[in-house]
């Protein structure tokens, strides 16, 4: 007969920082499918089609399933595609990407790093919307997603 032995959990477990991207035209699901996916309802603010470019908008947030728990980045495209000239609404997203990817390598590259208590927040996933529009893909579809490809 074998006892079973029950481990309690201290704190985040694994994977316990997952920042994601969620890139796609205003109006399209990209809220729903993620309040599905975690089983929970995230804050949304409501995103203007009137704004001058594509921002970059990181929510954090502390989720809990049984004793596992999650810190979750969403970080959001607000504004992408609404343009009327859209030739470099991937730019703040690849910059964005970069300017993560570098501040995370400065810190590991420092002396005294503290990585244990450093908010990762690198993309691990991008989530690419496309338009269920029935036609091909857009040109901003391909480019954007050509762009991301290489990070």
């Amino acid at each position: 007969n074998e006892e079973k032995r029950n481990l309690s959990l201290g704190g985040h477990v694994g994977f316990d920082s997952l920042p994601d991207q969620l890139v796609r035209e205003t109006g399209i699901g990209k809220s729903t499918l993620m309040n599905t996916l975690f089983n929970t309802m995230f804050e949304n603010e409501e995103a203007s089609h009137y704004q001058n470019g594509v921002c970059m908008r990181p929510r954090t947030y502390d989720l809990q399933e049984s004793n596992v728990h999650l810190k979750l980045t969403i970080v959001d495209t607000v504004g992408f595609g609404d343009q009327i000239n859209k030739e470099e609404s991937y730019k703040p997203i690849v910059d964005y990407i970069d300017t993560q990817f570098e501040n995370y390598l400065q810190e590991e590259l420092k002396i005294k790093r503290s990585l244990f208590n450093y908010h990762d927040g690198r993309i691990h996933i991008c989530l690419y919307f496309i338009s269920p529009t029935g036609h091909s893909l857009k040109s901003l579809d391909l480019v954007t997603m050509k762009k991301l490809d290489s990070k």
